[in-house]
C-alpha cells in the first residue's frame, strides 16, 4: 500500500494556498506546471495500491483530481481514506495501518507513507522507493533522508551512522539554529527529514502500541466493516479530546530510532517540499534585479527600480514583499478573509492604488508606488 498523506494548510503559500470555503491548500493546486501537487505525487509512484488521505472537506477535490488521467502505477484505482479533521500524522499512520490490515489480513504487507506536496525526480525516487520497500520487508522502519546542500534551519534533521546505501538511524533532531545547521552540514551524517516512512503493517502497529498507546487504543475502536466515516469521526473526536494531535515523528520515530534504517537520497532526487514561495525560485527564475515573480494569472506585471522582491499574483489576491520576508506570507490571510482591497503591513511610505476588488497585500516595503488595475500590476520604487 502507498498512502499519500494530503493534510496540511500550506499557509506560507498565501494568497494562492488557502483553506477557506471554496478554497484549496497547496497539495491540491498546480504550483509548478499544469498538474497539481497531488497529481504529480501520484504520477511519480511506481507501484502499490494507492490510498489518498485528505481531510473530509477536500475529499471531493481528491476525487476530481484522481479522475483525470494519471500515469502512476495505480492511476485506475485510487482509494480515499478521509479524516474528519486534521489530527497530525501519528493518528493518520495508525488509521492507515489498521485500514490496510482490514483489507489484507496480512501484517507482512508493506506500507509506504509520503506527503502529497513535495517535488522530486521520478526516476531517482523510483530507485529509492524499491529499495525502501525491500528493506522494510525485513521488519525495519525505513525512512528516506534528504542529503542537505545548505545549512537549513527550517527542517528537522535525522542523525545517522554507517556507510553505503543503508544507514542506521541514531536520532531525530529538532530544527536547529543557523550555527548548529552549519555543524550538521559539515558533519556529513545529518539528513533532512522528508516525512517519508516505510514499514510492514505489523511493524507499524507494534511501534504505535509501544510508543503511542493512547492513539493506538483509540484507533482500535474503529469498526472497518461499519460506516467508515462515522467510525473514524467518533474515534478522532476521542483523540482530539485527549489532545493526541501529534506527528508520527514525535509520537513514534524519535523513540524508535534504534529500529530504523535511513536511505540517503542523492542530490539527483532534487527534492523540494515547497515550504514557501522562495522555494519556487528554481522553477520561476528571478529577473535581472533578483525579483522573484510568480504569476498565476494573465496579468502583465511591470517593476521599475525594485530589487529582491517577491511578487505573487493569484486569482485569490496579490502578495508583494521582500524575498527575505516570504515566510510572513500567511500574515495576509486575515485581510483576505475580511475582504480588504489592499493592506500594508510594516511598510513605510508605500502607496497602493487598487482599482479592482482583488486583494493586494504588501509586507515590509518602503518607498514604493503600487498600482493595480484589471490586467496590469505596476510596482515602482520611489
Amino acid at each position: 500500500f502507498v498512502f499519500v498523506l494530503a493534510g496540511g494548510s500550506g499557509t506560507r503559500l498565501a494568497p494562492l494556498s488557502l483553506t477557506g470555503p471554496g478554497q484549496l491548500p497547496k497539495q491540491f493546486l498546480a504550483l509548478v506546471g499544469a498538474r497539481t501537487m497531488l497529481q504529480q505525487t501520484i504520477d511519480r509512484l511506481p507501484a502499490g495500491r494507492l490510498v489518498v488521505v485528505p481531510e473530509e472537506c477536500y475529499a471531493e477535490a481528491v476525487r476530481e483530481q484522481c479522475a483525470r488521467p494519471l500515469s502512476g502505477a495505480a492511476g485506475s484505482a485510487i482509494a480515499i481514506l478521509a479524516e474528519p479533521f486534521g489530527c497530525n500524522t501519528a493518528p493518520a499512520v495508525g488509521l492507515c495501518a489498521l485500514y490496510a490490515l482490514h483489507q489484507t489480513a496480512d501484517k507482512n504487507t508493506v506500507l509506504f507513507f509520503l506527503p502529497a506536496d513535495h517535488i522530486m525526480n521520478k526516476s531517482v525516487f523510483t530507485q529509492l522507493f524499491n529499495r525502501a520497500v525491500t528493506q522494510a520487508a525485513t521488519g525495519r522502519i525505513v525512512t528516506i533522508g534528504i542529503t542537505p546542500d545548505r545549512p537549513e534551519t527550517g527542517y528537522g534533521y535525522i542523525k545517522a551512522r554507517g556507510s553505503g546505501a543503508c544507514l542506521q538511524v541514531d536520532a531525530f533532531v529538532e530544527k536547529p539554529d543557523l550555527p548548529t545547521a552549519r555543524q550538521y552540514l559539515a558533519a556529513g551524517n545529518y539528513f533532512w527529514n522528508a516525512g517519508m516512512f516505510v514499514m510492514k503493517i505489523g511493524t507499524a502497529l507494534q511501534a504505535l502500541e509501544r510508543y503511542a498507546p493512547e492513539i493506538y487504543q483509540e484507533l482500535l475502536g474503529i469498526d472497518f466493516a461499519g460506516d467508515l466515516s462515522v467510525e473514524i469521526a467518533r474515534q478522532y473526536q476521542c483523540l482530539k479530546a485527549k489532545k493526541q494531535n501529534i506527528s508520527i515523528d514525535y509520537a513514534v520515530m524519535e523513540k524508535a530510532a534504534a529500529e530504523m534504517d535511513l536511505l540517503p537520497a542523492p542530490p539527483e532526487l532534487e527534492w523540494n517540499d515547497v515550504g514557501g514561495w522562495v522555494a519556487l525560485a528554481k522553477y520561476y527564475p528571478p529577473d535581472a534585479a533578483d525579483n522573484l515573480i510568480i504569476n498565476y494569472t494573465a496579468d502583465e506585471i511591470q517593476l521599475s527600480g525594485a530589487r529582491g522582491l517577491l511578487v505573487v499574483n493569484s486569482g485569490n489576491g496579490i502578495l508583494i514583499c521582500p524575498q527575505t520576508l516570504a515566510p510572513r506570507a500567511k500574515d495576509i490571510i486575515p485581510g483576505l478573509q475580511q475582504g480588504l482591497k489592499s493592506e500594508c503591513l510594516d511598510c513605510r511610505n508605500v502607496a497602493v492604488e487598487n482599482q479592482t476588488a482583488r486583494y493586494v497585500g504588501v509586507i515590509g516595503l518602503q518607498d514604493m508606488q503600487i498600482s493595480y488595475q484589471s490586467g496590469r500590476l505596476e510596482i515602482r520604487k520611489l
